[in-house]
Order: structure tokens, then C-alpha cells, then sequence
């Protein structure tokens, strides 16, 4: 006996039919695919045959996850339905995380972030209005009803996400990685029917990852609720996904379940799999690096140390992050900086630029000079000498007020800092090296030059931070998951190309968890991330 249509209704969370969409309302706003979307379904988990955990890819893939989470206008106005939510009128069940739509949380620069941790008293830092776990609950937000969330439900999540030992410390301490999986718990409190998240592994180590993905099938279980997660052609579907979508500039391409599929994706994005198996032999190298110890680093080189730390110690609330850090850096030397989520590898950076108050205690010399307070050297002097591209820089972009062009331009503007988006340099103060540079990537300058950096994919965003970043040539780089979410993996061999010869004289400082995303390098740090905070240096050879 087939099911009636009420019962496949009331199963049935969202389903597009022959749909195309707008930006807007007006007459003249432009479509966001150039052909209708025409057939497309979720539906509550435990339905025989029916999709209802979907991995969507492809370089219009979160275009795509705005409108399954209800974003832009369907033609005609019934193409997009929601048959579940309709009945419930619980529509508050539809969760989408977007990583690219950053909270007031993601947007605190480094330097704010280490001043709490000196300027707040002792028994500010104790009080847990701030913490994890009042963040996830939303109890930090007075205007917030938190009266039905129960508290063995919270603690579910917690452990669910490996969020239990952070539960009570600030939730502007965290880690890019460890936001991140407070961000998708805190998006679990209200027991959505339907969660999408878009790139939700980006920035997790390995281990994170797996994590992430098995409690997300676990709470998705728990809860009875459909999942889409937007990935990128390169990442790995969960085994627990049973469709999977492809989405490009004409619309949904490919859909429907995964083992039926799979071969149609693979013919979809052949010359992508092409590309990317040539990219990661690139890095084969980073297969077997050997350990060397500081010393060993300058054995035979008249090359002097760039940057060195001196026994560089921070704790938190009595938790080490560094704990006697020494690390000497050889001038033109390229570093990949590995650890996993807390390891305190941002840390290190913001010590480098001057964002961490204990950067100026006489723990780090620059060039042979030590750093310290009265010393002459200023915050804006640093920085100018610094190219940077890092997720918090990325949070505090003016996304709807700049375009492509304007934001590349104010990374010659001098002594305002690289978390200073409000000044557009000149492009008659452009030096021979910029306009090189910029030339290798005139076809995507063209295209999108004039575009707000909202409207850019994230594969021209990161681009475009990675070339202010080095459009100075800097004479040190610090790339902190620059490369992430680039689903044009092209555009990131060709700045790996950019790194490798066009920047002889600059010292590289790289983080990713990715091997294939982090530019080829010829040392690696480590850091280990145990009680002793211990880490070990490596050279590729």
C-alpha cells in the first residue's frame, strides 16, 4: 500500500519543484542560477529511500544551502515549500550555520582577545557570563528565554563535541577550531528538525573532524533531524550521508543518493580530481620530515635568525599554552606550524605580531633587536613589515562597503595596522612588485575587481586576502588557514606558485590541517599540546 500524500507531507521538511530565484523582489533583480532548480527534497530522518542527510559541492554550494535554509525569493511563489514545518508552524526548526556570516563573538581581533586576559581583574575572568557553556545555552544574552533548555541536554552536547574542558573558560579564548564546534553545539541547543552548516570541518584538525562528524550523526539520531552539510569536492563525505548534490553557476546538476550518484559527481568534477591529485604530489615531501633541533637549524648557514623566542611562557586561568617556548627562524625560511585545536599556534603568531601584551617582554628579538616596551619600535612598525591572512582578519572585512579592488589596495596603506580595512592605498603607490603580482592574477581581478567582497565566492575572498597580504612584499607572511574553504583549487596552486617564486626574501609562517592547503615549506614546528607543552622541529628533506 503506497503512503497517502498527507503522510508523505507530513514527513517531508523541504522541497523545491521546477523553482528559479531571485535576489529580491523587483522585476529586475538577477537570478542566482541561470536554470530552475528542478526537483529537490529532505525529509525527516527513518524514511524509506527518502534523502534526508545530503553533502552538497560544488562552486555554488552555499548559494544553494541559503535558499534549502529559506534565503532568496522561489518563482512561483509555491516552488519552495516547507510541508513538515507548515503543519507545526515550527519554522524557528530550520538551524543554518554559515561560517561566512560571522557573529559579533568571531569578530574580536587578537589584540583584544590577549588584553582581557591582562586587564580583566580576577574575579571578572571567574565569572562564567561569558563562558562556553553560557554561550552555547545563549544564558549570556539577558534578552534570551533559556527556560526550556534542560541542563543534561546542554551537557550532551558538551561531551558530544569535547567542549567539556573549556565548559567554564571565556568564549573569546577559544581557538579558531574549538569556536567552531561551540558554534555547531550552540546551533544543536534548540533540537532543530533540519541543520545545515556550511564547511563545517574547516579549521578542526584530523582528530576534531571525525569527532564533529560522528556527534553529528549521533545528535542528528537523537534528535530525528535531517542534516546538509556543504562541503568541498576535494573533502570526504561521511559515511552516514545517503545523497549528495552538485551545484555550479546553472543550478543543481547532480542530485540524488549517494552510491546511485557517486560515478555521476566523479564525471562532473573530473578535471577537478585531475588537479587535485597533481596538487597533493606536490607535496609528498611533507611525508617523511626529519627531527632537528634548534641548534641544528643554523649548522653551516651564515644566514642570521629572523625571529627568535626566549623562553615565552603564557597560561590562562592556570592552563599553559606556551611553557619555555624557544624557536629560532633562519631569514627566507618557510615554516608550516602544525598542533592540534589549542595548541596554541594562534598564540605564537600574535606574539610575532605584537597583538599578545607579552610579546613586549623581552621573550622575542626581531632582526637581532629584542622586542620590549620603551624600546622605540611601535605596534604600526611591526605590522608594516607583516603580510597577513588568518580567519579573525577574515571576520572583520567590511563586506558590504568594500570591493575586491579596495581591500587588495589597503595592504600598501602603511603604519594602520593589517586589522585596518578603512583606508584604500593609491594604485599610483603601487611599487613594480605589486603590479606584477597583480598581473598573475588579472583574470580573476577582472572579473571580479569591482565586486563587493560579500558578493565574492570564497574561493576570491581568500584570494584577495592572500594578496594584500603579500602585495607589499613583506618580509614576513603568516598565513593562518589562508587557503581553507578554497573550492577553486587552481586559484590556491597558483598562490602556492606566487610563494614559491616571487617571494625569494620573505620568511613564510603557514597553519593548516590540510597538508595539500599549506604551501610547500622547509621546516615544520610542531606542537604537541601536553601537560609539558612540549614541540619538536622537523626539516623536510
Amino acid at each position: 500500500m503506497k503512503p497517502s500524500r498527507v503522510s508523505l507531507n507530513s514527513n517531508c521538511l523541504l522541497r523545491i519543484k521546477d523553482a528559479i530565484f531571485r535576489i529580491d523582489n523587483s522585476s529586475n533583480s538577477s537570478l542566482i542560477f541561470s536554470k530552475p532548480v528542478s526537483h529537490f527534497e529532505i525529509y525527516k530522518p527513518n524514511q524509506a529511500n527518502k534523502p534526508s542527510f545530503w553533502s552538497v559541492s560544488g562552486p555554488e554550494k552555499s548559494r544553494f544551502l541559503s535558499i534549502v535554509a529559506g534565503r532568496y525569493i522561489p518563482s512561483p511563489p509555491l516552488s519552495r515549500s516547507y510541508p513538515f514545518l507548515s503543519e507545526t508552524f515550527e519554522y524557528s526548526k530550520i538551524q543554518f550555520l554559515d561560517f561566512r556570516d560571522s557573529s559579533g563573538l568571531d569578530k574580536v581581533h587578537l589584540s583584544a582577545r590577549y588584553e582581557t586576559y591582562s586587564y580583566r581583574g580576577e574575579v571578572e575572568m571567574s565569572d562564567d557570563v561569558n563562558s562556553v557553556r553560557n554561550y552555547i545555552t545563549g544564558a549570556n544574552n539577558y534578552n534570551k528565554d533559556t527556560s526550556e533548555i534542560t541542563s543534561d541536554y546542554v551537557d550532551k552536547l558538551i561531551n558530544l563535541f569535547n567542549l567539556d574542558h573549556l565548559s567554564h573558560k571565556w568564549i573569546n579564548s577559544l581557538s579558531n577550531g574549538q569556536m567552531r564546534r561551540a558554534r555547531i553545539a550552540k546551533s544543536l541547543v534548540s533540537k532543530p528538525s533540519l541543520l545545515i552548516i556550511d564547511d563545517p570541518f574547516l579549521g578542526l584538525d584530523p582528530g576534531a573532524t571525525e569527532m564533529v562528524s560522528d556527534s553529528l550523526n549521533r545528535v542528528s539520531q537523537l534528535l530525528g533531524a535531517s542534516v546538509v552539510l556543504g562541503l568541498r569536492v576535494q573533502d570526504d563525505i561521511p559515511n552516514w550521508i545517503n545523497s549528495i548534490a552538485y551545484v555550479d553557476e546553472t543550478g543543481l546538476k547532480v542530485s540524488g543518493p549517494k552510491e546511485e550518484t557517486l560515478q555521476q559527481l566523479h564525471e562532473e568534477t573530473s578535471q577537478l580530481d585531475i588537479t587535485h591529485a597533481d596538487h597533493e604530489k606536490r607535496h609528498t615531501k611533507h611525508q617523511n620530515p626529519v627531527e632537528i633541533s634548534n641548534e641544528e637549524l643554523f649548522e653551516g648557514s651564515t644566514i642570521p635568525a629572523h625571529i627568535e623566542f626566549n623562553n615565552a611562557s603564557v597560561s590562562y586561568r592556570g592552563l599553559k599554552i606556551l611553557d619555555n617556548f624557544k624557536w629560532k627562524i633562519p631569514r627566507r625560511s618557510k615554516w608550516r606550524i602544525l598542533g592540534d585545536n589549542g595548541t596554541g599556534k594562534t598564540t605564537l603568531l600574535s606574539f610575532i605580531t605584537a597583538d599578545h601584551p607579552q610579546s613586549w617582554r623581552s621573550v622575542l628579538t626581531i632582526d637581532g633587536v629584542v622586542r620590549k616596551t620603551g624600546n622605540g619600535v611601535t605596534f604600526f612598525e611591526v605590522n608594516n613589515k607583516i603580510g597577513l591572512s588568518s580567519p579573525e582578519l577574515h571576520a572583520l572585512v567590511p563586506q558590504h562597503t568594500r570591493t575586491m579592488r579596495d581591500i587588495i589596495l589597503n595592504g600598501i596603506v602603511k603604519d594602520v595596522g593589517n586589522s585596518n580595512f578603512l583606508f584604500r592605498g593609491k594604485e599610483e603607490n603601487l611599487t613594480n612588485f605589486a603590479r606584477g603580482i597583480l598581473a598573475l592574477f588579472a583574470d580573476r581581478l577582472e572579473a571580479n575587481g569591482n565586486k563587493k567582497f560579500t558578493d565574492l565566492s570564497m574561493t576570491d575572498q581568500k584570494l584577495t586576502l592572500f594578496l594584500r597580504a603579500i602585495i607589499k612584499n613583506p618580509d614576513l607572511l603568516i598565513l593562518d588557514e589562508a587557503f581553507s574553504t578554497m573550492d577553486d583549487e587552481d586559484v590556491m596552486i597558483r598562490c602556492h606558485d606566487v610563494i614559491e617564486n616571487h617571494l625569494p626574501n620573505t620568511t613564510v609562517l603557514a597553519i593548516g590541517h590540510i597538508d595539500w592547503e599549506v604551501p610547500r615549506c622547509d621546516y615544520l614546528l610542531k606542537l604537541i599540546g601536553d601537560e609539558e607543552r612540549n614541540y619538536k622541529v622537523y626539516k623536510y628533506t
